[in-house]
């Protein structure tokens, strides 16, 4: 294995195949490993790999309020369906618990694999704090608005190699806010770490209708956040501009319980809808021209299972959620279904209080298996946050240099959950035998080396 690790390029070629978690734990083999593991070239290598294996886990946040800041009881996080790319996969929910600073937070994003959220302002906590974490790493940091008008709504984006006007790593924070003076308008402040500053933009959107609190994206540079009424409101971060896109298909109905949501694949907007009998996909081709595209079109029957055995937990459930008053859940071919977000031709949704996705590609319906919770709660005021994670390694360490480099900001020690030396060991012999390397000596790895036992001097007798 030492003669293959030699190789810089072969070790890179190898290495950059492994989880973030498992990299973590690779840095501690020895100095060259930790240099070539944090090297630039090794971190934009692996970045990309990560992307092209999808996301790791669902962040999702359940809401009992019209704020939001009543969480629910079953607040819970939630890890994609079927197995693991990588058997830390698993562990990466938990580890994203236990990063949050505070034990009640609100999320708002993520982006390549760090999660921003907010602080619940009540009337024992009534300042508003923002808290950018990794959880690979347990580094966070916060920041207070200051000297700016901002609201509940904020939008999170990590360019962990620059963006198009900067080359070194920041990220970006941004709120969107009804004005002071005008109801019809929207304004935009944006946080970011380059100058670690709050800045109030210029740019004003007029748009009346009111914004859904967690549903927006964040593609190339723009942030899309999707009103009540079906119309899109946008923002261009680099040129602080705004503006409004109407969402394709039918007009919705008053008092017709609808579900949409916005989705990226392949760096293209998404819209997506559920009526009462098609879910229906739409691309946007060009954000200049607004051309949507209808991409993908099902009948919601194939989701309606006959004789449908409704346990009491969900009948009381649904029940206290509050459906339509004029639907029946006990009717046959009823379907409580509503859509939560569409990422890389997969669309995540609630179908009867479970959580589960179908993959547009092969036509597969799978169920996830939730941490903490067996059951979602259809129809909320305050829909579900979904948010799709994925961990990566070019987010380590960010938050401890923008740190050092802002006064505001506070941050605590990063302490890296340990894994076994001799699980990740096995499986790089593995993945290096798999792929038609031959370790000469590693049919003898045994895991850790057996250090040779020191006998126990005795004290002498006094």
């Amino acid at each position: 294995m030492e003669a293959i690790f030699s190789n810089d390029d072969l070790a890179m070629e190898i290495l950059s195949r492994f989880s973030a978690l498992q990299l973590s734990c690779f840095k501690c083999v020895s100095k060259r490993w930790k240099n070539l593991i944090s090297d630039p070239s090794f971190l934009r290598v692996h970045h990309q790999r990560s992307q092209l294996r999808g996301i790791t886990t669902l962040l999702i946040q359940q809401r009992d309020d019209i704020t939001g800041d009543r969480l629910s009881s079953r607040t819970s996080f939630f890890s994609t369906c079927g197995p693991p790319f990588f058997e830390d996969d698993l562990r990466v929910p938990i580890m994203i618990q236990n990063s949050f600073p505070a034990k009640r937070v609100v999320i708002m994003g993520s982006s390549n694999g760090l999660v921003c959220c907010r602080s619940r302002q009540t009337l024992e906590q009534p300042m508003l704090v923002i808290f950018i974490c990794n959880p690979i790493t347990r580094e966070w940091i916060s920041l207070r608005p200051t000297n700016c008008h901002v609201g509940r709504i904020f939008a999170f984006a990590f360019y962990p190699f620059g963006s198009s006007s900067n080359k070194a790593s920041c990220f970006k924070v941004v709120s969107i806010q009804r004005q002071k003076y005008d109801q019809n308008s929207y304004s935009f402040v944006i946080y970011s770490s380059e100058t670690g500053k709050w800045k109030t933009s210029m740019e004003v959107c007029h748009c009346k209708d009111d914004l859904n609190e967690n549903k927006y994206i964040h593609i190339k540079g723009r942030f899309y956040w999707l009103t009540k009424k079906q119309r899109i409101i946008t923002f261009d971060l680099e040129e602080e501009l705004s503006g409004v896109i109407i969402a394709p298909g039918p007009m919705l109905r008053d008092g017709v319980r609808n579900s949409n949501c916005l989705g990226d694949s392949d760096g293209y907007l998404h819209y997506a809808c559920v009526d009462e009998s098609d879910l229906r996909v739409w691309m946007l081709k060009d954000c200049h021209k607004l051309d949507w595209v209808l991409k993908h079109q099902l009948n919601l029957d194939q989701f309606r299972v006959e004789g449908q055995v409704m346990t009491d937990y969900l009948q009381f459930s649904i029940r206290r959620v509050g459906c339509v008053p004029k639907d029946d859940i006990f009717a046959p071919g009823y379907l409580a279904l509503g859509i939560l977000t569409f990422y890389d031709e997969v669309i995540y949704m609630i179908r009867w209080g479970r959580l589960e996705s179908y993959n547009f590609r092969n036509g597969v319906l799978n169920r996830h298996y939730m941490f903490h919770a067996s059951f979602l709660d259809h129809y909320n005021y305050v829909p579900a946050t979904v948010l799709p994670y994925a961990a990566t390694l070019a987010a380590n360490g960010v938050l401890k240099v923008k740190q050092n480099s802002i006064d505001d900001l506070i941050s605590v020690p990063a302490t890296v959950l340990p894994c076994s030396a001799t699980s990740a060991m096995s499986d790089l012999l593995g993945l290096i035998r798999s792929c038609g390397f031959v370790a000469s000596n590693s049919s003898s790895y045994q895991g850790s080396r057996k250090r040779k036992r020191i006998k126990p001097v005795r004290s002498p007798h006094l």
